[in-house]
Formats: structure tokens, sequence, C-alpha cells
């Protein structure tokens, strides 16, 4: 018999604590992808100012701090929206999906390739341009790995220990 659809109790908070979280591991990702290739560890902080600034994030003259602020703000806030996104889809999984790891695992990876579509493929065509001169397939992996799947692995990861919670709750106590 199908579990019965009951919605998890997240809120805004859990996909945005998650978003930020997950966007950490993506920027890190994109560090160690640009230096791999051989690019600067800068590109990636300069990609996301660009968002604010335009092409004029990539001048050198531009002070490096406004840089940093910028680029890390406006990854970590796309990255928080991005959670709260995912804790919209959590929420209509299945009850029997949600605590497990290979599901959220593909269920995640296939939203972080979601992300990369629409951040690369559709806004950046429209506004950013310079966002398709990095290699393509290679954001389609960081997204999926670096952001998709730790995603899915935290919410798996609260929705286990809610799930514990409750059976927690619904066990009587063996205390006088």
């Amino acid at each position: 018999m199908a579990a019965r659809r009951r919605y998890t109790p997240w809120s805004a908070t859990n996909g945005l604590l998650f978003g930020v979280a997950a966007g950490v591991v993506l920027a890190l990702a994109e560090v160690v992808m640009a230096l791999a290739s051989g690019d600067s560890p800068w590109r990636p902080v300069r990609m996301s100012a660009s968002v604010v600034l335009g092409p004029r994030a990539f001048g050198e003259d531009y002070p490096l701090g406004t840089l940093v602020m910028l680029g890390v703000g406006m990854h970590l806030a796309v990255s928080a929206i991005v959670g709260v996104f995912y804790s919209f889809l959590d929420a209509m999984l299945p009850p029997d999906g949600r605590g497990r790891w290979e599901f959220q695992a593909a269920v995640g990876m296939l939203f972080g390739i979601g992300v990369w579509l629409v951040d690369f493929q559709f806004v950046a065509r429209g506004y950013y341009p310079w966002f398709l001169d990095v290699p393509q397939f290679a954001q389609i992996v960081l997204h999926a790995v670096f952001l998709g799947l730790p995603l899915a692995m935290l919410f798996t990861a609260a929705e286990r220990r809610r799930a514990l919670m409750d059976i927690a709750e619904s066990t009587p106590s063996s205390a006088p």
C-alpha cells in the first residue's frame, strides 16, 4: 500500500540554510575547477560579481575587495533562493522517497542540472553571455554534483532526523 502523502515541516529557513551550505560547496568546486584548468581562482568570484557589475567585473583595475563582497554575496543569495525552491520540491516528493539517500541523490542531481539549465542556458544567454565562455559540460557536472547533490543530502539527513523524532514521540515511554 502506498504511503499517504504528508508534507514535511520545512520552512523557508531550512531551504535558505541548506542552499547557502550547498552554495559554499559549489563555490569551492568552482575555484578548484578554475585552478585545475589554469584559470585564476578569482574567475568564479568575478563571474558572480558580473551579475551586478556586468563586464566591468573582469577588469583588472576593479577593487578586489568589492569584487569578493559582491561575488560571494551574489553567489550565496542565488544559492539560498535555489535552496528554497528545492525545499518546495522536497515537500512534493513521496514520503517513502524523502528519506532514501539514492532517491534524493537522483532528484538533487537532476535539480542541479535544472539550475544550470535556467542559469546558463536561459538567463545567461539573454543577459550574461560571458557565462557561456566557460566549459558548459563541466558546469553541468559541477551543478549536479556540488550543488544538487549536497542539497539533496542535507534534506535527506533532515528528513531522517525528523522521522526518528516522530518514532521517538510515538513510542510510549517506559519511565514511571
